[in-house]
């Protein structure tokens, strides 16, 4: 039997072969992530019912929600074998962020890997961990994966960045990949999350360079037969960051451009595939998907918020309705809290950043510094310099307190002033904010410590911030 791949959307892969059929990275709901600002574009047009029938192994590469959606995993039978990487290199609570998540939603058959290690998912089909680069000091929860079918090898590599000694690594191991999954480009926060006129704001995002470094070391270092890009269909759809589609994010395009003009000598095959679109050696590339005219993404992208325009105003509507009241003193309870509870561990940089509060109920402020003598600290009197501000609206700061929105991605819905030139640093400290300032979760489906939200809330909740539409997969 042929080993078949059918793109649903973002990093879900349906992959189908003798070992039956497995689906990587769930998030094949039409529902925004990233405190519910960030869309697929294009939009996912498989039926969640067709996504989920016969599906017997789900890999889950990283706890981020855009691979891990809780309301998408929630469309699962209890029944399937989840495999997850064992992060054998960093035993923790963090590391183990997705199988307390999805024991909570009843999921029993859980299988750990460990890295290079592999499963075997049918009588002649391998599939293999591949963990983060050694390298990586941060993020470290991505993985990869290899499997091997009879007459195909393919490659995942999802959101796992790379360097040239896990890229060696890969190879040594497999010479022949057959197909490479690679992310098709970042999203960055830089220009469209700041607080800039839009002339800044378009002058910024046109000197920004797209360097495209991980898949160049795929290509140079692995040397696929196929690479596919994928893992970057992002969109906004509300009004407020919709500029964000031109600031924020690379195309299709110019990672089919570079591909063609640096590698084409290689004999590299381009596989662009948009959802639903399907792939085996023994067919090619099957287009399903109508065809998208990248010269115009901005006016594809606004069909797409046409479409979903209920939506994205129900959302808007239930987060304005946030409790906006005694917000100053709700802060500093939270704030005390999370300086209380949150780890000590792993502040090996130095960094300030200040948030401050805007709107006719807020109007207040606070600094949150780190650095390795003095660990980390919440301070509402630190009038000091700081390396950024972030301003947030006072609905969106309401919304983080009721448990609506996540802390640890506040910036992905807030804009940030930079005071001075940016370092390495300043990154490290955002990454360590994502994932312990709200106590153990990326997710807003997966709250892990209660301590964070009212009495009673369940640690998992599946049907949380999202909202249906009539004939929405019609």
């Amino acid at each position: 039997m042929d080993l078949e791949v059918q793109f649903i959307s973002h990093a879900t892969l349906k992959i189908r072969g003798e070992h039956g059929t497995l689906l990587t990275d769930p998030w094949f709901l039409n529902e925004p992530v990233y405190n519910l600002s960030t869309w697929k574009f294009p939009a996912a047009v498989v039926p969640p019912e067709e996504v989920v029938a016969d599906v017997d192994y789900v890999f889950i590469t990283h706890s981020h929600e855009d691979h891990f959606h809780v309301p998408s995993i929630d469309r699962l039978s209890r029944d399937v074998t989840i495999l997850l990487p064992a992060y054998d290199e960093h035993p923790s609570l963090r590391a183990h962020t997705t199988e307390r998540v999805l024991r909570d939603l009843g999921f029993c058959d859980i299988r750990r890997i460990r890295s290079w290690g592999s499963f075997q998912l049918g009588a002649q089909t391998k599939l293999t961990v591949v963990p983060a680069a050694p390298s990586r000091d941060h993020d470290w929860e991505n993985s990869g994966l290899v499997i091997e079918h009879p007459g195909c090898t393919l490659l995942n590599m999802n959101d796992n960045v790379n360097d040239e000694v896990l890229c060696r690594q890969i190879h040594e191991r497999w010479p022949n990949i057959d197909i490479a999954f690679v992310q098709s480009g970042g999203v960055t926060m830089f220009p469209g999350c700041f607080r800039m006129s839009e002339d800044e704001m378009r002058r910024a995002a046109l000197e920004r360079k797209v360097a495209f470094r991980d898949q160049r070391r795929t290509l140079e270092h692995i040397r696929p037969k196929r690479i596919a890009p994928f893992a970057g269909d992002f969109c906004w759809l509300d009004d407020g960051n919709f500029h964000n589609n031109w600031a924020n994010r690379t195309t299709n395009e110019l990672f089919e451009q570079m591909v063609q003009r640096d590698f084409g000598h290689t004999g590299v095959e381009l596989v662009s595939m948009c959802p639903d679109d399907r792939w085996s050696m023994k067919t090619g590339h099957v287009r399903n998907h109508p065809e998208i005219d990248w010269s115009d993404m901005v006016g594809e992208i606004r069909a797409v918020k046409r479409r979903f325009q209920p939506k994205v105003d129900a959302i808007a509507s239930w987060l304005r309705d946030a409790d906006r009241t005694n917000l100053e003193a709700r802060s500093r309870q939270r704030c005390e809290l999370v300086q209380r509870a949150i780890t000590r561990d792993f502040i090996d940089f130095t960094g300030r950043f200040r948030l401050a509060i805007e709107g006719p109920n807020a109007g207040f402020d606070f600094v949150l510094a780190a650095n390795p003598e003095d660990g980390f600290r919440i301070d509402f009197d630190d009038k000091g310099d700081v390396d950024q501000t972030l301003y947030i609206a006072e609905h969106v700061w309401a919304s983080i307190l009721d448990g609506r929105l996540a802390w640890n991605i506040v910036q992905w819905v807030g804009e940030a002033e930079q005071h001075v030139p940016f370092r390495r640093e300043m990154g490290r400290f955002w990454f360590w904010l994502e994932y312990h300032v709200d106590l153990g979760t990326k997710n807003i489906q997966a709250v892990l410590d209660e301590r964070i939200l009212a009495p009673g809330t369940p640690r998992t909740r599946p049907r949380h911030g999202t909202f249906e539409m009539p004939n929405e997969w019609r």
